[in-house]
């Protein structure tokens, strides 16, 4: 359990990890902060004025980052000040400048989301690459319900996770092609998108599709010598045993956490993201 935790943020996807810690009381306390308005959320509630916040937040010890990318840095500068253990959702930022910002801070102790390395699936794929050393790697993202409104913007929020597995499966991003990119706008003005990218490791090669094309499905599948594997990233389980669960435990632990990566780790995503970006333009 969390002593005292604040969450930045109440989107759709803070209040989903809110709900998560409240209902298996992962906390002790819980505060939000939302734009100008701050509130204790657990074990009661009440509202409280940035200026008593501002006075209290020594007596905090971790923090969960989920607001608006822009705002990323301020926090991570903030939370680093007061020596919290923190996550911040990706992208961790928005561009190389603002990372160069962030990396002067070098005693922050925080974790990047990239939910699906918290995923147990994970360590079942990872067992599996390691024995075998010819297969294919597919990773697939999709869910029709998803609506963005500005070309690339599918592609801009989901790229973070494939390119967090392949960089910590391999170490290292090999020469990218993209095999298939596609889109369209439908009759109420949003694009529906998919892309397909590949990459080639000696013997082993690895794609990923990220779509709002095809039905909700979030998946890797593993092919040796013909035979197929399939790890369902979506499947549910007990709370345990969840991608939440994990992370929020290597939050607790932190420093023995293998997910606390350096700062190269998320700038190498970055720039092979703005890559991938860059050549579909």
């Amino acid at each position: 359990m969390l002593d005292n935790h604040i969450i930045v943020g109440y989107g759709k996807w803070a209040k989903k990890i809110v709900k998560f810690l409240v209902k298996y009381r992962l906390t002790k306390s819980l505060i939000i902060i939302r734009k100008k308005k701050v509130f204790i959320h657990y074990p009661f509630y009440k509202k409280i004025s940035l200026r008593t916040f501002n006075n209290d937040i020594k007596n905090y010890n971790s923090a969960h980052i989920c607001s608006d990318n822009k705002t990323h840095l301020r926090f991570f500068n903030l939370f680093t000040k007061y020596n919290l253990n923190f996550i911040v959702e990706k992208p961790l930022v928005n561009n190389l400048k603002e990372f160069n910002k962030l990396s002067k801070n070098k005693n922050s102790k925080f974790l990047v989301n990239y939910i699906d390395l918290f995923n147990p699936q994970i360590s079942k794929v990872i067992k599996l690459t390691k024995i075998n050393k010819n297969k294919q790697i597919s990773l697939v993202y999709s869910n029709d319900a998803q609506k963005y409104k500005k070309k690339f913007e599918l592609i801009n929020v989901w790229l973070d996770h494939p390119l967090s597995i392949i960089l910590f499966l391999f170490k290292r991003f090999s020469k990218f092609k993209i095999k298939r990119y596609s889109r369209k706008m439908d009759k109420n003005g949003n694009y529906k998108e998919i892309i397909e990218v590949f990459y080639k490791y000696k013997k082993n090669k690895f794609i990923f599709t990220v779509s709002n094309f095809e039905k909700k499905r979030r998946a890797i599948e593993i092919e040796i010598s013909k035979k197929k594997s399939t790890f369902n990233l979506d499947k549910n389980s007990h709370f345990t045993k969840t991608a939440f669960y994990n992370l929020y435990s290597n939050l607790k632990k932190i420093e023995d956490s293998k997910f606390r990566f350096n700062n190269q780790f998320h700038k190498k995503i970055l720039i092979e993201k703005n890559k991938i970006l860059k050549s579909l333009k």
